[in-house]
């Protein structure tokens, strides 16, 4: 009887098995890294571009009210146009319940508008009659979750009842909000549209923008707005996917430098009609 000896494998053989081995692992650990990073990165994505959506519509329903039901006769009262005054001052202008419009300039402006029927950011506008002064609805961007960042877009609604007293609140509407600028389209040849575009401070300026007929102020020449909005997400974006340097943003003619690299940030801007104030279609 011949005998065999048994043969185990060599070291050559073991050597190739565990190369292997380390291959389809880093090629398992590699999948498993990327799927997460591609999570992490739409979410981040998602996170952005939903701030801006949700802000940009929750405004546009308010604003498109500016002027409803303000009488022709109140455009020549300060505390009861539609476009509330322009104040210098960020401080008074980003008062509680100041009645003011912002101008900016590298910073976020604040918006404000007067209106006595329409939704808001808290209830529904129903002012009763003319005796009453209009609502007051503003959108300012403050750091309003005390994080030491001004990225919280807050929308303050003031009310008057009938004996003259106001009350005020605010409510953040959302978070990541870094950047809110406003342009206002002005008519200059009384066709109801308009014909350029300016910052609120212009506007203002009467050697910029005449007083039309019967008006008090230029304001009287808005029809029309154009928002711009800058977010930014709240995740960190993967190492990765970080940029060397952070870039900038146009938002309505402004550039904006984005504050990081390990954050996505977008801009987005959208132009209103403001019905109120188009001749072809009656005040409401």
């Amino acid at each position: 009887m011949i005998s065999r000896k048994q043969q185990g494998m060599s070291l050559v053989s073991l050597m190739v098995a565990v190369a292997i081995g380390i291959f389809l692992v880093g090629a398992v650990i590699k999948i498993y890294v990327d799927s997460k990073n591609s999570f992490i990165t739409r979410n981040v994505v998602a996170e952005a571009s939903e701030n801006l959506r949700f802000a940009l519509d929750d405004m546009r329903r308010i604003i498109v009210m500016a002027g409803r039901d303000i009488r022709g006769a109140e455009d020549n009262i300060p505390g009861r146009r539609a476009f509330p005054p322009v104040s210098t001052s960020a401080s008074s202008a980003a008062a509680n319940g100041a009645e003011f419009i912002y101008d900016g300039g590298n910073d976020s402006d604040i918006i404000a508008i007067r209106y006595r029927r329409g939704p808001s950011c808290g209830a529904y506008q129903a002012v009763p009659d003319i005796k009453t002064r209009p609502s007051m609805v503003r959108f300012l961007v403050t750091d309003a979750d005390n994080d030491g960042v001004t990225d919280d877009l807050v929308c303050e609604l003031k009310t008057y009842n009938s004996g003259g007293s106001a009350s005020t609140t605010r409510q953040t509407l959302v978070s990541g909000i870094h950047l809110l600028k406003a342009l206002y389209g002005v008519d200059d040849n009384d066709d109801g549209y308009a014909d350029r575009y300016l910052t609120a401070s212009m506007v203002n300026d009467t050697n910029v923008v005449s007083v039309p007929d019967g008006a008090s102020t230029p304001w009287a020449r808005v029809v029309s707005m154009r928002i711009g909005l800058v977010s930014g997400s709240e995740s960190d974006l993967p190492a990765q996917l970080r940029k060397d340097t952070a870039g900038t943003l146009n938002v309505l003619g402004m550039d904006f430098p984005e504050p990081d690299t390990s954050h996505l940030y977008r801009a987005a801007s959208t132009t209103l009609l403001l019905r109120n104030f188009n001749p072809l279609v009656q005040r409401q």
